[in-house]
């Protein structure tokens, strides 16, 4: 295994580089399971087994953060596909046709998405997401959805 728990929210892979979740990740996660927002992670890893790894050593509120997730789209392949069979699989096509989704990502290429209706909302990789970014997406979002 590449990956070791340290504790329940910081694990080291086999480099002995310690990963840990940004600061406002766990109370964005716990929010939207609690509002009971479906979850989606989408990324092109070409490892997903370590990815599923590392979701599954990351806890929640003693949950393995991997359980916060409704569908996990993961490999090579552009957000796009990602999202759309994620909706296919979700059954909410018509939630994505009605502008239901939004991406929170941190490459600017994938802002495609808005070409099948999912809101994108840039990320810096180097704060990743934070309470901040994540409200003036959902403010973006509504206010797009409204108009």
């Amino acid at each position: 295994m590449p990956l070791k728990p340290v504790s329940k929210k910081e694990v080291v892979d086999r480099y002995g580089m310690l990963l840990k979740l940004y600061k406002d990740v766990e109370n964005i996660l716990m929010e939207l399971k609690s509002q009971d927002v479906t979850i989606i992670g989408a990324s092109r890893t070409a490892t997903p087994r370590v990815a599923q790894e590392l979701l599954s050593l990351f806890h929640i509120n003693d949950i393995p953060m991997i359980k916060y997730f409704h569908s996990l789209q993961w490999g090579q392949g552009s957000k796009i596909k990602h999202i759309t069979k994620a909706a296919k699989h979700l059954r909410m096509h018509e939630d994505l046709e009605n502008g239901g989704f939004i991406l929170f990502d941190d490459e600017l290429r994938n802002r495609d998405v808005t070409s099948i209706n999912c809101e994108f909302v840039h990320i810096d990789e180097t704060k990743g997401l934070t309470r901040a970014v994540f409200e003036k997406g959902l403010h973006v979002w509504t206010e797009n959805k409204n108009h």
